[in-house]
């Protein structure tokens, strides 16, 4: 999967999965990504962190 994290890099947090969907849409985020995001339970979430715990993926907060 491509890397999430570059189309949601101007995401403004707390936020629905809606917007997550439509800041990674609107920066060209691929089928793949927006796949991935469509599958996460519509809830508020706080951080980044918190979207790629759902999506099982390793952050570094500090990268």
């Amino acid at each position: 999967m491509s890397d999430v994290r570059e189309y949601l890099t101007e995401v403004e947090y707390p936020c629905e999965r809606d917007e997550l969907l439509r800041r990674a849409a609107a920066k060209g985020a691929g089928d793949d990504v927006i796949g991935h995001l469509g599958k996460l339970p519509e809830q508020r979430y706080e951080n980044v962190e918190a979207v790629h715990r759902l999506l099982g993926d390793d952050v570094d907060p500090h990268s």
